[in-house]
């Protein structure tokens, strides 16, 4: 079975629902978003806190909130979607696009444009090779964040939780209202990997420790968790002699990172970034394969859905124009380079098509007043300070790129002032 589609979005989370959006407003006649789950949402749906839409939606929300309303203006706008479909196959020649439904069948898509919407991924233990056994108790803390908000299931009652970001700080707070003993959290970096206001809210005001430079070293028990051997750290990352200690827990809760889930980007030929870990991609969300486009956590780990969500919106609306032949398959590409203090950054090119917002994150804490800037001369702002868990933003007007037909990089950096 064979079918004609405009634009075909992969993954219903936030930036999916929000791409499916802005190809209807753009003019896509036939927008259809697959999710290979049962219902709609993504990770949004298992949020249950809220923190959600102050940007969007000028108010405090819960993740499921803020993704109905998004779902919501979908459904309004004429966008389709389809449930429990598991994509398996792009074809790097033709684009074609091969689903797998229960009532469906199998199924060859041939979509006018397509839309990487697949989000990220955590890192699971076998990562970072933490020597020991591997008894019951461990979990990534996003698997943890769903046994307790979406399946009514508790992972333990004392637990141990490794890294520091967004998630692993929320499910900190999380497991002391269920009732639970939080012994530590514990960040092998010097500095916290998620938003200073979750450390805050998460950690501070329920007196959940908090040790920096150190990190787990072993793990201890047979058929469940006994305890983990925690240790500081030198400059290196290397456990210093001496400082190990035993921690007893039932449950260790892994915060180490995440990764965008690309996949499907590989298999449809096009280039991966190798320190985002998503599609290189141009300010118009467009990948190595012009008809193919990319948005959200599957390009870059974003701190704010806002701006997963503002992404989906613009990866949309130029599949769209793609899929009606109003965007040129070779537009100019204008590299964009990372100065000394930024670690990664999206998009990596710039067309002059469209105003550009270039999202970075630096790469160690800059705890004073800095600059932001875009060379040579395309943007500058000053900032209180700058850390790893924040993103930051560089916005380029295109009539500036317009007016600068010899420009052939764009520098972007953070420094202190």
């Amino acid at each position: 079975m064979s079918e004609r589609i405009d634009v075909l979005i992969i993954g219903a989370g936030p930036a999916g629902v929000a791409a499916g959006i802005g190809a209807r407003r753009e003019g896509a006649e036939r927008v259809v978003v697959l999710e290979r789950d049962w219902d709609l949402g993504g990770i949004l749906q298992q949020c249950i806190h809220p923190g959600f839409g102050l940007r969007t939606f000028k108010e405090e929300l819960t993740g499921p909130e803020y993704m109905h309303r998004f779902i919501e203006q979908a459904h309004s706008e004429g966008v389709e979607f389809r449930t429990n479909t598991m994509v398996f196959q792009i074809d790097r020649e033709t684009n074609t696009v091969w689903t797998m439904n229960k009532q469906r069948g199998i199924e060859a898509l041939n979509p006018g444009a397509i839309v990487l919407t697949m989000g990220c991924r955590e890192r699971p233990l076998g990562a970072i090779r933490i020597p020991g056994t591997r008894p019951s108790g461990i979990y990534t803390a996003g698997t943890a964040q769903r046994f307790v908000n979406m399946e009514g299931y508790m992972p333990g009652k004392r637990a141990v939780i490794l890294g520091s970001g967004d998630i692993g700080l929320i499910m900190a707070r999380r497991m002391i209202w269920e009732g639970a003993e939080v012994e530590g959290v514990y960040e092998v970096m010097s500095w916290p990997g998620g938003l200073r206001r979750n450390i805050a809210q998460c950690l501070d005001d329920y007196g959940i420790p908090f040790h920096l430079r150190t990190t787990v070293t072993r793990i201890h028990g047979q058929d469940r968790l006994e305890g983990v051997t925690v240790a500081e750290v030198d400059d290196h990352m290397t456990p210093i002699k001496g400082t190990e200690r035993f921690v007893e827990c039932d449950t260790l809760l892994l915060a180490i990172g995440l990764i965008p889930e690309n996949e499907l980007s590989r298999m449809a030929g096009i280039d991966i970034h190798p320190v985002t870990g998503g599609p290189v991609v141009n300010d118009l969300l467009q990948t190595t394969n012009p008809a193919i486009f990319a948005a959200g956590n599957v390009v870059i780990v974003y701190d704010l859905v806002d701006n997963v969500s503002d992404e989906g919106l613009i990866a949309g609306a130029s599949a769209a124009k793609f899929a009606s032949g109003r965007i040129p398959k070779t537009a100019r590409r204008i590299p964009v380079k990372g100065g000394e203090n930024v670690r990664l950054y999206s998009p990596q090119y710039v067309t002059g098509e469209t105003d550009a917002t270039i999202f970075m994150r630096v790469t160690h804490p800059i705890e004073q007043a800095c600059r932001v800037f875009a060379e040579p001369g395309l943007y500058s702002q000053r900032l209180r300070y700058a850390r790893p868990g924040e993103m930051n933003e560089v916005k380029i007007k295109a009539e500036q790129v317009r007016n600068l037909p010899e420009l052939e990089e764009i520098v972007i950096d953070i420094q202190p002032v």
